[in-house]
C-alpha cells in the first residue's frame, strides 16, 4: 500500500486540505563561505539567481534558498540557536497544520510567529526531526523568482 503524506492525514481527521508545498535541506555556514556556497548551489542546478534571499535582522542571519537547499548563514554564536532544526517544510495554510499537530500531538517548540517571509512554527515531529513550518506572505512571494516553488 502506498504511504500518503501529512495533508492527506489532516484532510482525514478534519476536512481541511493543507499541503507541503516545498521542503528544504538546511545548511548552516559562516558568512564568509556564504558567497561560495551560493554559486555553487546556483550552477549545481543551473539557475542564474536564487529563488529568494534575505537579511533575517533580529537574528543576524542571511538566508539563501537555492532549490530544495536552504543555506543559513552568519557567526557560530548566530546559527547555534537554529542549527537543531534540521529541515523547513513550506505549507499552504500554517493554520490548518498546527491545528493537525495538535489533534495529532505532535509538540510545538515553537507557536506560530511573524518572520520576515511570512509566518513559521517550530514542531519536533514523532521520529525526533525538529522541523520548521513557514507559510510565505503575499508580500513576501513578490520578492521571490519565478520559479521558487519548482
Amino acid at each position: 500500500m502506498r504511504k500518503r503524506g501529512i495533508a492527506h492525514l489532516y484532510r482525514r481527521v478534519s476536512g481541511t486540505a493543507m499541503k507541503i508545498v516545498k521542503t528544504f535541506y538546511r545548511i548552516y555556514l559562516r558568512r564568509s563561505a556564504l558567497e561560495a556556497s551560493k554559486r555553487f548551489y546556483l550552477d549545481l542546478q543551473g539557475l542564474q539567481r536564487p529563488h529568494h534571499e534575505f537579511h533575517y535582522q533580529a537574528h543576524r542571519l542571511d538566508i539563501v534558498a537555492i532549490g530544495n537547499v536552504l543555506l543559513i548563514a552568519g557567526d557560530a554564536a548566530d546559527t547555534a540557536r537554529f542549527e537543531p532544526t534540521r529541515l523547513t517544510c513550506l505549507v499552504d495554510d500554517l493554520d490548518a497544520l498546527r491545528a493537525y499537530f495538535l489533534d495529532a500531538g505532535v509538540r510545538i517548540v515553537d507557536e506560530i510567529k511573524t518572520v520576515p517571509s511570512g509566518r513559521n512554527l517550530r514542531a519536533l515531529n514523532p521520529d525526533g526531526t525538529l522541523v520548521e513550518y513557514v507559510q510565505h506572505s503575499e508580500e513576501f512571494k513578490r520578492t521571490m523568482s519565478d520559479n521558487a516553488y519548482d
